[in-house]
């Protein structure tokens, strides 16, 4: 998905930048070999407009404003770029308008001409921004409630999705007690419904134990609850949901399912 994501964004920003160079006089003219009239520049502005339009909210709905504005700028960086090195390569441009002469000047045998020194330049720059974009990317985690292993399922009328923040291993925290973190979001009618959500591993003995609570913004509450000793492949995540009118609704994932990594590592807690 993220891969789709990002090509995505990188096909659109290019060809909005395309349409808005070909509303222009001087562009158009290069890319069309001819003068573009005034309802093609005007219906390229806007189609040209839409398509940035349509890859920033692409961007933002996958990814968060934050992350999807960075990214988007990122790819239109290259975009633009990328049109800037093929523009003088494109078949159709017109030909050259005929100059004036000038006077030679004397070649200077100890320098690289301006001309080509300004080409290395520009294909160092090219080359170092879309690495450093690339690495960039590399680094940035996707948003964790649209992960594919995120699950999603139903605790009484409201539905809900649920991931561990980190993918890794349990943090050991105070007296070498393993903790988890988790991350819940239940859909928009549905928390207008709820008062509150808890989570714990196995299932509570009374409503004393029904494990800590999540905090946070509403749309995506996180928790960090510590983890048994006993805790094994068999061990279950107990979410429960109080709502506004009272009633307490209770629902069990796998932990297995939910955090694999945190499985593996009692494994091997108890194999050494």
């Amino acid at each position: 998905m993220n891969t789709a994501l990002h090509i995505g964004l990188l096909i659109i920003s290019l060809l909005g930048l395309f349409a808005l160079a070909l509303a222009t006089e001087r562009y158009g003219e290069h890319l069309l070999g001819r003068q573009p009239s005034v309802a093609l520049q005007r219906t390229a502005r806007v189609i040209g407009w839409l398509l940035l339009a349509l890859a920033l909210a692409w961007g933002i709905a996958e990814l968060n404003a934050g992350i999807g504005i960075a990214m988007w700028l990122g790819w239109l960086s290259v975009a633009a770029l990328a049109l800037v090195f093929s523009f003088p390569k494109w078949p159709w441009q017109p030909a050259a308008r005929e100059k004036a002469e000038r006077a030679p000047r004397l070649p200077d045998a100890s320098t690289i001409p301006v001309p080509r020194v300004r080409r290395m330049v520009a294909a160092v720059l090219l080359l170092l921004t879309g690495s450093v974009f690339a690495y960039s990317l590399a680094q940035v985690e996707p948003q964790l409630l649209k992960r594919p292993d995120a699950v999603r399922g139903k605790i009484g009328p409201w539905d809900y999705t649920l991931a561990e923040a980190h993918r890794e291993a349990p943090e050991l925290m105070a007296m070498d007690i393993p903790f988890k973190e988790f991350s819940i979001r239940f859909c928009e009618s549905c928390d207008l419904e709820i008062r509150q959500v808890l989570i714990k591993v196995n299932k509570p003995r009374n409503e004393r134990t029904n494990g800590m609570a999540f905090f946070g913004a509403r749309w995506e509450r996180r928790a960090e609850i510590p983890l048994p000793a006993t805790t094994t492949a068999n061990s279950e995540l107990w979410l429960t949901v109080i709502g506004k009118d009272g009633s307490v609704h209770q629902g069990a994932v796998p932990l297995a399912r939910v955090s694999p990594k945190t499985v593996e590592w009692f494994n091997q807690q108890r194999s050494n």
